[in-house]
């Protein structure tokens, strides 16, 4: 059945959670198919062509970009740029280009359906209610890329791990309210190289948000003890 012109298939409805967090909350409606991605394996790499967007079902990823070293002798260097969520998109950094930029890399095993581009261009053109629902999308994440720079160049490094932890529990919740139980899929190492501190500022940051009573602590397991104590830069 051709779905870009059926007029049985419903819109795809917009979920949006504290104004930025925007996500397909019916693409249930829609039969894409789905694929699992083992811990540790890549959905796509980076250079590849553009061939679906994909929205996360269940696990998390995170995306990783190589920046050419200072000199010949000097290794790449590997960034985390993103983590994406349950409900969130990834692939949209092939839009432009037509070949990612990035590496996407699952966190744990996951479940992500795949969108394919030949599809989703009939399917915006025949309901505009879909067009501007992946706009939204990608605003969104030009807003968090913007927000993720301000954060590098201007907060120390307590206000960028309680930013990103206030972030996670927003994006994580399933009841349109912030989740305070929080399991990290991410290590310290990623958490590090996304906001870029070291290793061990993260896990001191971390310690020091601890003794200050505004979160529980233990291995992955964070629970944010009082909101907005954290929220105070």
């Amino acid at each position: 059945m051709d779905t870009a012109t059926n007029p049985d298939v419903p819109n795809v409805r917009l979920r949006q959670a504290h104004a930025l967090h925007v996500h397909f909350s019916d693409t249930d409606a829609i039969p894409f198919p789905t694929r699992t991605v083992g811990r540790g394996d890549a959905l796509f790499s980076t250079g590849e062509p553009m061939r679906s967007l994909y929205t996360v079902q269940s696990g998390c990823f995170k995306s990783i970009t190589t920046y050419p070293g200072s000199d010949d002798d000097s290794p790449p260097h590997l960034q985390v740029t993103s983590f994406h969520l349950p409900d969130e998109t990834l692939g949209l950094d092939s839009v432009c280009t037509g070949h990612h930029e990035s590496d996407a890399v699952a966190l744990e095993a996951s479940v992500v359906r795949i969108m394919p581009v030949g599809i989703l261009e009939p399917l915006c053109r025949e309901y505009a209610a879909m067009q501007h629902e992946l706009l939204a999308i990608m605003s969104a994440e030009i807003v968090r890329a913007s927000r993720l720079a301000l954060m590098l160049g201007t907060m120390p490094a307590r206000e960028r791990v309680a930013a990103f932890l206030l972030d996670l529990s927003e994006r994580v919740d399933t009841h349109e309210t912030p989740s305070e139980e929080l399991v990290l899929p991410m290590t310290r190492a990623d958490i590090g190289s996304y906001l870029g501190l070291e290793l061990e500022t993260v896990g001191r940051m971390l310690s020091k948000l601890h003794r200050e009573g505004t979160i529980e602590l233990n291995g992955r397991q964070v629970r944010i003890v009082d909101r907005a104590k954290l929220a105070l830069h």
